[in-house]
């Protein structure tokens, strides 16, 4: 697929337009400064990234520059095992939106953390997740933008754990089908 990029020109007339809530006026004007029909429609759906003045791939979310801010924070957390470390590191470079995405979580970002049921494969937990999943890149501030909220019914973030039997004995062939079964 040909890319096609916004100029700078362009970016800088359009930058605090509302995609979502186009006055008559602006989006005549959208309609004029971008001639392609396929870049006109990604950006009415997605919007720009403010980063590299680019489209969005999804709404609120740049692939490229994303796939950057994952990369320069893999030297900052490790699960302890470099299998699953490349596993969630490779989800995250391959995500298109922020619902693709696998993190590496500390014990210590979890509260209320309550037994459920012990399984074949491991120990089943309830808790909330004090910080909530990445959503998108906050240009200005630098750093990822977390939501608590699950479904506008949550406060919090309720996530389940499993706590793995011999968790450090992980196999390539465990994380494949992982993969397959969320079709990563």
């Amino acid at each position: 697929m040909e890319e096609f990029m916004i100029t700078d020109d362009v970016f800088e007339q359009i930058k605090y337009f509302d995609r979502r809530d186009l006055t008559e006026e602006q989006s005549l004007l959208i309609d004029k400064l971008i001639l392609n029909e396929e870049l006109k429609k990604r950006y009415k759906k997605n919007g720009l990234c403010k980063e590299c003045k680019q489209l969005n791939t999804n709404k609120y979310w740049c692939k490229s520059c994303n796939t950057k801010h994952f990369q320069q924070n893999f030297k900052n957390w490790t699960s302890g095992n470099h299998e699953v470390d490349g596993f969630i590191q490779k989800t995250q470079l391959k995500a298109k939106n922020h619902r693709e995405i696998l993190e590496w979580i500390e014990y210590d970002r979890f509260e209320n953390i309550e037994y459920l049921t012990k399984g074949g494969f491991g120990t089943i937990y309830k808790a909330i997740w004090k910080d909530g999943y990445i959503r998108s890149w906050d240009f200005e501030n630098n750093k990822w933008t977390r939501s608590k909220i699950y479904c506008e019914t949550y406060e919090n973030f309720p996530v389940v754990l499993k706590c793995l039997h011999n968790s450090q004995d992980i196999t390539s062939d465990f994380l494949r089908e992982v993969s397959y079964l969320f079709c990563i």
